[in-house]
């Protein structure tokens, strides 16, 4: 009986670290698209959440559907967000992105490529064979923007 409870403590406390290993991966900066933002990804209690740190361009919310949200500060905006972590899989599922250049939410899910420098994110409506992926690469240090940088260091 000893014997099995201590198979149980253990197995229980690999699977948590194994979790969370899985989770923190995630966590970082990451560039969008065409580089002109980073957003971080970090926690959110049991999920994840996708904030904007910095970006060129657009400053304001203008394409929000919700006319007083549209002279809110883009940087700082939670924009991925209510994500469920599949652990066996090591991915993201059944969240939402949204997008500031059309004003649109879509559900989403993510994951990491096997070089763990790259996110691949697919937002879409209804299905997810009605949608487009989108590659994110982490940012490295040598490339962060200066006042991104003192941002972060000050932290």
């Amino acid at each position: 009986m000893a014997r099995q409870l201590l198979f149980l403590i253990a197995f229980f406390t690999l699977s948590s670290a194994a979790f969370a290993d899985g989770v923190t991966d995630y966590y970082g900066l990451w560039w969008n698209e065409d580089r002109s933002g980073i957003f971080e990804l970090q926690a959110n209690g049991d999920s994840i959440e996708g904030i904007t740190r910095w970006g060129k361009g657009q400053d304001k919310d203008v394409n929000n559907p919700d006319p007083e949200l549209r002279t809110r500060d883009l940087k700082g905006i939670s924009f991925l967000y209510g994500f469920e972590y599949v652990a066996k899989k090591n991915r993201w599922k059944d969240g939402k992105v949204y997008d500031p250049g059309n004003g649109k939410t879509y559900s989403a899910k993510m994951e990491l490529e096997d070089d763990g420098a790259t996110l691949k994110m697919r937002g879409y409506v209804g299905i997810s064979l009605l949608g487009r992926t989108a590659r994110f690469e982490r940012v490295n240090d040598a490339e962060m923007p200066p006042e991104l940088r003192a941002e972060m260091a000050a932290r």
